[in-house]
């Protein structure tokens, strides 16, 4: 239940297309830092140059943005946005904003350009970009119905945990492909085997990188805590053998792995 308040949390950031902070996830990519491979010409073993400090006006048009946002100023907030793209144009959080600022508005062509623009400056994705692009991709080609992601931002503000599972399972049925509400059920559910069938459906519609290894940490969690905490470790395992694994799931695998046979994780 832990990680389903913290993407409820994290998910709030629609109202206003933001709410003061980055979406929180788990990942290393919280800081809106976009987390690439060494270079081919790096040496193995050898740490990335440290990223440049960003420029302080960057940081303050980005929050200026995000406070027009939170009044409804939504064209003030892209204009700050932009501003700072401009002054820091590597720094993937404001085209991030761009993105949840024209879901605000309804304008799903824009937010879905926004979104590939940003998988093409941050590869790895930042908070949880990829989720949006890959479900807006799915509303755009038919796969889902339109409106689909800005109602279940909404749905995920709610502070009620049992009404969030109510709106989601009925998001399910009038929208079956959509992985998230699949996503956030599987992680939120109490009961073991339910969040098994809910992982298999949710990995059965191939979802992005980033959803399907939460998908498949959760997957290994459940196993450990029912104690085959051997075939736990094997599953981690191959997920850190995964090229296709992102850096952050790597993380909480790795850390999932150096617990002790006694720690539930």
């Amino acid at each position: 239940m832990r990680r389903f308040l913290v993407l409820s949390v994290a998910l709030a950031c629609l109202e206003g297309c933001t709410c003061g902070k980055s979406a929180p996830s788990s990942s290393a990519m919280d800081s809106g830092t976009a987390l690439s491979p060494p270079s081919a010409a790096q040496p193995a073993g050898d740490a990335p140059p440290p990223e440049p400090p960003l420029p302080e006006r960057a940081m303050q048009l980005h929050a200026q943005g995000r406070k027009h946002g939170e009044v409804g100023q939504f064209e003030e907030a892209l204009r700050a946005f932009q501003q700072a793209r401009e002054i820091a144009p590597t720094w993937p959080l404001p085209l991030y904003d761009v993105g949840v600022t024209y879901l605000y508005m309804k304008d799903d062509a824009q937010a879905l350009e926004a979104y590939e623009q940003l998988d093409t400056l941050a590869p790895q994705g930042v908070s949880d970009s990829k989720r949006m692009l890959d479900s807006l991709r799915r509303e755009h080609d038919g796969r889902v119905p339109k409106g689909t992601l800005r109602e279940f931002l909404e749905v995920m503000r709610l502070r009620d945990m049992a009404e969030v599972r109510r709106l989601l399972e009925e998001l399910t049925r009038k929208a079956p492909a959509f992985v998230p509400a699949w996503h956030e059920l599987a992680v939120s559910t109490e009961q073991p085997e339910e969040a098994e069938r809910l992982l298999a459906k949710a990995l059965s519609l191939g979802p992005d990188a980033e959803t399907r290894g939460q998908l498949l940490l959760h997957k290994a969690r459940l196993t450990w805590r029912r104690g085959e905490k051997e075939a736990a470790r094997k599953q981690l395992e191959a997920l850190l053998a995964d090229p296709s694994t992102p850096p952050g799931v790597a993380v909480e695998a790795r850390e999932m792995l150096s617990l002790p046979d006694n720690v539930t994780p």
